[in-house]
């Protein structure tokens, strides 16, 4: 019994260990200084790929807009883009491990691509988003607002709804993969 609860702890931290020491790492490397933060708390505004329901090409002005007025903020948001960029790797990863050492303690149940899909799916989202970013950011720092295109915008936005909305999916699917694993391997583990 140990064992297995030792296993479902390992498996449900991994994803949100990689998660958040990634987040954190990315905050670090991109803004040492976290005056992205501090615009950000001023603004009373969330980074554009952390909103669950996306958003316009108004809010990427309001945002942008305020970065560019403060020293250098929109080299440190071109950075963040692009060390972005690799976080999918390790976050997939990490639910592609979580999920498949799940679904063999749960003795491959059904065929692994329908635990996958939700993952590979949200890390192509996030790359969608920030390469369409990185674009959308640099004609605003060629030409300002009105060099923005808002068809690519919206693409932007949905790729971060689906990203987010699957992120948190992938998690509840390892949740409820680590619950199906100890319920189906509890009776062994107390009759030892």
């Amino acid at each position: 019994m140990g064992t297995l609860i030792v296993r479902a702890i390992v498996l449900l931290s991994l994803p949100l260990v990689v998660f958040l020491g990634g987040v954190y790492l990315m905050q670090r490397l991109s803004d040492p200084s976290q005056l992205r933060k501090t615009i950000q708390a001023e603004k009373k505004q969330t980074g554009l790929g952390l909103r669950f329901t996306g958003y316009d090409l108004e809010a990427v002005k309001t945002y942008w807009g305020a970065l560019h007025q403060k020293d250098n903020q929109m080299d440190v948001e071109r950075r963040s883009l692009e060390i972005d960029l690799l976080f999918p790797f390790f976050y997939g990863a990490a639910f592609a491990g979580a999920l498949l050492c799940t679904w063999t303690a749960l003795k491959s149940p059904f065929n692994p691509a329908w635990i996958l899909a939700p993952v590979i799916i949200t890390v192509v989202a996030d790359w969608i988003e920030n390469f369409i970013q990185l674009g959308q950011l640099k004609l605003f720092k060629a030409g300002g607002e009105a060099a923005l295109q808002p068809g690519w915008i919206q693409i932007a936005s949905l790729a971060t709804i689906v990203k987010l909305w699957l992120f948190c999916g992938s998690y509840l699917l390892v949740v409820g993969l680590v619950i199906s694993m100890i319920l189906r391997n509890w009776p062994r583990s107390t009759a030892q």
